[in-house]
């Protein structure tokens, strides 16, 4: 009976094609309905003459800053499965397990959660075992965080002091107060003598999990002075970068030019929202977030709307094709990140 049960349970299972379209289809309409409520609020007139008079020349600019942030997020991947002499990952490889894990986020509604274990799951392949593994994800998540808080941190002190622009003190506070506090904190429980109080293995869930996120910002600390955390550093950066330069060029499209203080600030408070555990890699409150945090900065609602439009269809939609393609052909990858690692033993 038990096996008549389990055989209609699998024959009830949602494909995995057909489940990645139900997220996409999920998550568009509820960009669509979030986008609604917004243009009717900066009303539809405006929104319609935004879009009219919007110069598709800048979607150039968007489409290939895009490709520059993926291509150098997959740098800082390559790099993470080198940290410690691990094996040496084909840069094509690396994007591949970029695109996948960028696939994952748009299937598995978990503010990230299926990146992170799609790239779990690839570090596996690559030989790691399982606590260094879960390591390096976290510490690969990390960097990349610790650059993007400190590019808000700057974007949020120059704002402060009137240069590049002008941001209220509701949003510039926020991040000179947090981020200086997160890596003081960081930095204070990776010394020695207090990591090694963390076991890995024992305590409840939420002991273990607070073991695992200080042993990779612990990892981070430590590729820092080595050319592996240079170079993961300059990837982290460029990645940045490019998303928001993709921001920068919506906006233009829309006629809506921004200093670099203010223009960093609505992308970094937008971009919060991402990591939020809100559904379909935060669809919705990230065009709501951003689009908000640039009227604070003086856009007006309609070209701001806009302007987020474009950057998401750029920085979102369009990824999500190639995303969805790599997340479906993972088992390639890591039929390739197992030959890397037999390769490395060898």
């Amino acid at each position: 009976m038990s096996s008549d049960i389990q055989t209609r349970n699998e024959g009830k299972q949602v494909p995995p094609g057909r489940r990645a379209a139900i997220a996409v289809v999920g998550a568009l309409l509820v960009a669509v309905g979030v986008g609604a409520l917004i243009a009717r609020a900066a009303g539809f007139t405006r929104v319609r003459d935004a879009i009219v008079e919007a110069d598709s020349s800048w979607f150039l600019v968007c489409f290939f800053a895009e490709v520059a942030a993926f291509a150098a997020y997959a740098v800082v991947v390559r790099e993470a499965f080198e940290w410690r002499s691990g094996p040496r990952v084909r840069y094509g490889l690396s994007v591949h397990v970029t695109l996948a894990s960028l696939g994952a986020t748009r299937v598995v509604a978990a503010a990230g959660a299926g990146g992170l274990a799609v790239m779990y799951w690839c570090f596996r392949r690559g030989g790691f075992p399982t606590r260094e593994a879960l390591v390096r994800v976290l510490g690969l998540n990390t960097l990349v965080y610790l650059v993007f808080g400190v590019g808000a941190w700057v974007a949020a002190l120059l704002a402060t002091l009137g240069v590049g622009g002008h941001a209220p003190l509701a949003l510039t506070l926020p991040w000179l107060v947090a981020v200086p506090f997160c890596i003081l904190a960081a930095r204070y429980v990776t010394e020695p003598e207090r990591v090694s109080g963390f076991d890995l293995t024992r305590g409840n869930i939420v002991r273990r999990g607070l073991a695992y996120a200080i042993a990779g910002a612990r990892r981070v600390r430590e590729v820092f002075p080595h050319r592996v955390g240079r170079r993961s550093l300059v990837g982290a950066a460029v990645y940045w970068a490019g998303d928001i330069v993709c921001l920068w060029a919506a906006l233009h499209s829309v006629g809506v030019s921004l200093p670099f203080s203010e223009l960093v600030l609505a992308y970094a408070t937008g971009y919060v929202a991402m990591v939020l555990p809100l559904p379909f890699a935060g669809v919705g409150g990230v065009d709501a977030a951003m689009t908000f945090a640039l009227t604070a900065v003086g856009v007006s609602l309609a070209p701001a709307l806009v302007g987020v439009a474009v950057y998401r269809l750029f920085g979102f939609w369009i990824p999500t094709i190639p995303a969805l393609a790599a997340l479906v052909l993972l088992p390639r990858a890591g039929k390739g990140l197992a030959r890397a690692a037999a390769a490395a033993r060898a």
